[in-house]
């Protein structure tokens, strides 16, 4: 594997496949959703996974292909990408995440969020924190995928910020 030339998505489809053939769950979370959903128009650095299972067995399996543990994080010296790892529950602003998209692609297989829990992700960021770099993260997606309104819509009323998810909607 030529980890200097890798893309983001063919990482994240590594990662995946590899933690998976050692019987480890992994999603796909994040900025490297919106990378991949966008055609990276937004470029991340960094592969988010959310998973139950301990670093350790992790460390293990990803240092037998030179990566290097820093806390959370994993490094390769020749990757421009950093793996992080996070805790779960997957959430999106307050709601809890089960359901996920399944990509098949010319890289792989990959587990990650829907496009629409990718917008929803990525307007919590904007409702919480006023991110509008998170804002045209999520048009970026909404654009290029299609996303479930009806469920934005009641999921921002449960949030609280139905009148802040009209800025997105009118942007569409």
């Amino acid at each position: 594997m030529n980890f200097a030339k890798i893309s983001l998505e063919e990482l994240a489809c590594f990662v995946y496949q590899t933690l998976k053939s050692h019987n480890i769950d992994a999603v796909l979370v994040g900025g490297a959703c919106v990378s991949i959903y966008s055609h990276n128009r937004y470029q991340s650095m960094d592969v988010d996974f959310a998973t139950y299972v301990e670093l350790k067995p992790i460390e293990k399996i990803l240092g037998e292909f030179g990566f290097k543990r820093l806390g959370r994080c994993f490094t390769h010296e020749e990757c421009p990408y950093v793996i992080d790892f996070i805790n779960p529950p997957i959430t999106v602003g307050h709601e809890a995440v089960h359901r996920f998209q399944t990509l098949k692609s010319s890289s792989g297989v990959l587990q990650l969020l829907s496009p629409t829990d990718c917008v929803k992700d990525r307007l919590a960021s904007f409702f919480h924190w006023n991110d509008k770099q998170a804002l045209d993260q999520a048009y970026l997606v909404a654009k290029e995928r299609s996303i479930d309104i009806k469920n934005l819509k009641q999921w921002a009323k449960v949030e609280g910020y139905s009148e802040k998810l009209n800025q997105f909607l009118d942007k569409l």
